[in-house]
């Protein structure tokens, strides 16, 4: 069975195969993101798994970086404490490289996304 799920976090709808259960967890094909089942009717709906700032965010770089086939360079870690850092100050965790607060910002952001990094080699 194939089932849609929108991502609050990327703000796409991805398709899930397999079973889904109401509290299960799932993985955003396209962002990463962690997600929580919260109603399967009349529609699938999921928000996002809360978990402690840096732990959360590390598991969606790492999960974004398995889904893409991409690494980490050595600023992996100022990146992240970059992104607690907006989330702290903004409520999410926009790109810590880009000024404006917007919803194509959280990370990853729309332009990593939409393969920026396979185009120039590395992110924003």
């Amino acid at each position: 069975m194939r089932n849609k799920i929108y991502c609050e976090v990327c703000r796409i709808a991805f398709i899930h195969k397999g079973e889904v259960k109401l509290n299960q967890e799932v993985e955003c094909a396209v962002c990463g993101a962690e997600l929580k089942i919260q109603a399967l009717e009349p529609e699938i709906k999921a928000s996002r798994f809360i978990d402690d700032p840096a732990t959360e965010i590390n598991r969606r770089a790492e999960n974004f970086a398995r889904l893409r086939g991409y690494t980490f360079n050595e600023d992996k870690e100022l990146v992240l404490e970059g992104l607690v850092d907006k989330l702290n100050m903004y409520g999410d965790f926009y790109c810590p490289c880009r000024f404006e607060n917007i919803p194509e910002n959280v990370c990853p952001c729309l332009e990593t996304r939409m393969n920026e990094v396979r185009k120039k080699g590395h992110c924003y």
